[in-house]
């Protein structure tokens, strides 16, 4: 799955017609991705929206009313191809999340020359929140279609988790789990990089840019972001790790 855009899907965004009607193409291709609708057949969708409006002089509006309805009335296949990059990352980045917090935890330990231990709630904690993590891909229509509606409870049901874990880590409760903190700190960093190294060969790894079949628009070179982008979430990750790690040594 790449969300590295080439020279030519960057020309498609600049495109003047997409440029005019960003709005209604920005929610059209948006239901199309959500559809797992692979992005060269997203381009000749959007051309078709084009080169029927050039013609007539209407809007999209006018000629195909809502865009997100538009889209789901489109009979286009889903590329098995796609789902699975999209689970592919979804998995890479939940565990990459719960190792951040674990192996900073660990390191938090280490600097205090305490043992790592979680009891039943901070476990339940990181189930928690490892579970919403990997259900992010199901998620994502509904947080779109009701950002307030769903998203409100998400983010209350993991705020939740997160306080009720560091209100258990406060209580005399029975540790279930006891680890040698520098052993996970250090071993955790190494699958952080490793899980980045992945994630990073899945965003670049096929060209899934929604391309136009029309002759290049007379119009500006857009900024070419897309490698800085794709670098960006595999970086941050270990960045983070570093950052957050090392706080509690230097403030020890």
């Amino acid at each position: 799955m790449s969300s590295t855009p080439s020279s030519a899907a960057a020309e498609v965004w600049q495109r003047p017609f997409v440029r005019a009607h960003q709005h209604w193409c920005d929610d059209f291709v948006l239901e199309l991705r959500m559809r797992d609708v692979p992005g060269p057949v997203i381009g000749d969708r959007l051309a078709e929206v084009e080169a029927h409006c050039v013609d007539s002089g209407d809007s999209p509006e006018e000629t195909f009313g809502n865009p997100t309805e538009y889209a789901r009335r489109l009979d286009q296949d889903r590329s098995p191809e796609l789902v699975a990059g999209v689970w592919r990352v979804a998995i890479i980045a939940a565990v990459q999340v719960v190792a951040l917090l674990v192996g900073t935890s660990a390191a938090s330990a280490w600097a205090r020359g305490e043992a790592l231990s979680y009891n039943a709630v901070q476990l339940g904690a990181v189930v928690l929140l490892g579970a919403v993590l990997l259900a992010l891909p199901v998620l994502l229509r509904p947080l779109v279609a009701r950002p307030w509606a769903v998203g409100v409870p998400l983010a209350l049901l993991t705020t939740t988790a997160g306080v009720g874990a560091a209100v258990a880590g406060r209580l005399d409760l029975p540790a279930l789990v006891t680890l040698p903190p520098a052993a996970v700190a250090v071993a955790l960093f190494v699958v952080v990089v490793v899980l980045a190294v992945l994630e990073h060969r899945e965003l670049t790894s096929d060209d899934d840019t929604v391309t136009s079949p029309l002759p290049p628009a007379d119009a500006p070179a857009a900024p070419r972001r897309g490698r800085f982008a794709a670098l960006m979430p595999p970086v941050l990750v270990p960045l983070a790790y570093v950052v957050f790690a090392a706080l509690p040594w230097v403030l020890h």
